[in-house]
């Protein structure tokens, strides 16, 4: 099916590509930028990046931010940003969490890191 484009149906086309652009356009501006709209806060400061070594030809690296919420006791106060890369293409994807979500998730890392390491010691 082949839908031509007329005087009479422009307006669709224009619709369609209102609905989809105009939140994303709303998002970026209210939170200050691309990152802040995929953590759904504003980013006050980087405070590091974790770059795991590469397996394969995709290169992985991790980025830790502190977000700005408006409602400041409801959040998301942490962002991690996690950024997948190759050879001709980019990928960004941003995880918000709450300060309790974030000391859980460090927790938990460091008690795999450390049932690692006793596995490995014997």
């Amino acid at each position: 099916m082949e839908i031509e484009l007329t005087h009479g149906n422009w307006w669709i086309v224009l619709l369609i590509t209102g609905v989809v652009a105009v939140p994303m356009i709303y998002r970026i501006v209210r939170y200050g930028g691309l990152k802040g709209a995929a953590f759904g806060a504003p980013v006050l400061e980087k405070v590091g990046d974790v770059e795991p070594s590469n397996r394969g030809l995709t290169k992985t690296k991790l980025k830790v931010h502190v977000l700005d919420p408006s409602r400041p006791a409801e959040g998301p106060h942490v962002g991690m940003e996690v950024v997948y890369s190759t050879f001709g293409s980019w990928e960004m994807r941003g995880i918000s969490l709450t300060r309790s979500e974030a000391r859980l998730l460090a927790q938990e890392l460091i008690q795999a890191a450390d049932r690692s390491e006793r596995k490995a010691a014997g």
